[in-house]
Formats: C-alpha cells, structure tokens, sequence
C-alpha cells in the first residue's frame, strides 16, 4: 500500500481530533465535577440518578413535616404534662375536702382554686403553634374550649373528635396532637364537667359527695395520661423516621455521586495522558511532515 502525504495528514486530523474531543471531555468533568450531565453522556447512570434524587427531594420534604409535627408534638406533650399537673391537683384539695375537719368556709376557699384551675387547664388547652390550635381536632383555626357557663363544667366546647396529623411516609400519617372532644371525654364522664361537679359540691359543703368523686378524677388523670403516653409513642416514631432518612440520604448521595460525579484523581490522570498523547502526535506529525521529497530538492 503506497503511503501518502495525504494518508499520513488524515490520519494525523484524525488522531488530533481524537485527542481534542477526549481532552474537552476531561476538561469538562473536571470544572463541573460530573461525568454524567445528560442523558447522551451515559443513560443509565443518568436516569437512576434521577429516580434517586427524585427520592431524596421527596424524603426531604417529609423530613420538613417531621420536624414541624415534632414541634407541635412536643408543644402538645407539655400542655398535657401541665394538664396532668393541675388535674393531680384537684385531686389533693378533693381529699382534702372530703375529709371531716373541713369546714364550709374551707371548702369554699377549695372551690374556688378549682375554679382557678379550671380556668389555667382552658389557658394551658388552648395553646396554638403559629396559626394552628393544638387541640382543636381539625377545627384548628378556632379555640377549642372557651368559658361558658351553660357548657358543661361552664367550657364550651369547639373542637372535633379527629386529631390532626402529619405525613411522614407514602401512606403513613401520625396524630400529632389529640383533639380536644377526645380529650375531654373520660369514662367518668366530661374532664370540665367533672371539675364543675367537684367545685360545686365544695360550695355545698357537701362531703359524701365530695368522697364519692374521688374515682372520678382518677379516671380523668389516668384518661390524659393515656393520651398523653400515645402522643409520646408517636413523637418517637416520628424522630425515628426523621433518623431513618438522615440516614438513607447519605447513602444515596453516595450512590449518586458514584453514578454522575467525577472521579478527580482518575480525571487528572487522564488529562495528563491525553496531554502526553497530543503532544506526541504533535512531535511525531512534525517529523514526518519534512521527511518529504520536497524538502530535499
């Protein structure tokens, strides 16, 4: 096969262009750090990690909800620990009062620290994180327990029996609070109507009423401790989960990284080869170039 001039310069284009496609190839992933940045670079990698990515941002976003439910959660558990606190309470001036060396005057000066614990458990209950009343049901826009004297234990009631809850999951929503109708009715009967008995059979002076509520207001503080122990369940799971996908996100960024990003030291490496290889070419070419008839006549 007689070798030309012109084979001898296609091939040298062609071996320059090799080397200039390859060393803007390096250049690229070096300055954007990606190997992978559309989908003609390699589809698969591409298209996995955006499938993964996709799943962070989502995970994210619950983690935003989390930490939102967490807040309200824990704003939620507190009001209910003062609310066991107060209830305890009435249980103590209850045995007090029930008990044979009160007088009528004493038990009037009770009566009204349960009208005054009343008054701070409807305070305590009412308790809003930004515009969202925690223990409004899904009524959340609106108080759930106001003062009125024709309501039961003279609070009325405004929220609604459905707690309100957070997503945290594809499918998996937790209550993030209890509702206040549910708060409200124990098995002794309504939480402020019992309050509202007790305050008035201490304005009776009457004691063997006042003996026989005793159960009541047992079955009331063990009623809030209930809920309160399930919202803290709740409150576990969700900091459980936000841990999960604390978690989880590492991993897939890891896997990510590895299917897009560049590999830095393997980069350079190549820069450096390709360098070596287009200056050779370059070098060699020009040899060749005046090994020609023409520069020896």
């Amino acid at each position: 096969m007689r070798v030309t001039q012109k084979i001898l310069f296609g091939n040298f284009m062609r071996d320059i262009n090799k080397n200039r496609v390859e060393l803007g190839s390096v250049q690229s992933a070096l300055s954007s750090g990606k190997d992978v940045r559309v989908p003609s670079h390699d589809p698969t990698s591409f298209q996995r990690s955006r499938i993964i990515e996709e799943n962070i941002r989502k995970e994210e976003q619950y983690q935003k909800n989390i930490s939102s439910g967490l807040r309200q959660g824990r704003q939620a558990q507190e009001a209910l620990d003062e609310t066991i606190d107060r209830l305890i309470d009435v249980k103590q001036i209850l045995t007090q009062g029930a008990n044979d060396s009160a007088d009528a005057k004493v038990r009037g000066n009770m009566a009204d620290e349960i009208a005054g614990i009343r008054d701070s458990m409807v305070f305590t209950l009412n308790r809003s994180s930004g515009d969202r009343f925690l223990f409004a049901g899904t009524n959340s826009a609106e108080k759930p327990f106001e003062k009125e004297a024709a309501a039961p234990g003279g609070v009325e009631n405004n929220s609604n029996n459905t707690a309100p809850t957070v997503s945290v999951a594809d499918g998996v929503k937790l209550d993030l609070s209890v509702s206040g109708t549910e708060l409200r009715d124990t098995e002794a009967g309504d939480l402020f109507e019992i309050l509202g008995n007790i305050e008035q059979a201490l304005r009776n002076d009457d004691r063997e009423v006042l003996s026989g509520m005793i159960d009541d207001i047992d079955s009331g503080i063990e009623h809030v401790v209930t809920l309160n122990s399930r919202l803290g369940s709740n409150i576990n799971r969700m900091e459980y989960i936000f841990e999960q996908y604390e978690s989880a996100r590492i991993y897939q960024k890891s896997d990510v990284s590895e299917l897009v990003d560049a590999d830095y030291a393997q980069s350079f490496s190549e820069l450096q080869r390709i360098q070596v290889a287009f200056e050779s070419a370059m070098a060699v070419h020009s040899t060749m170039f005046n090994n020609s008839l023409l520069h020896y006549i």
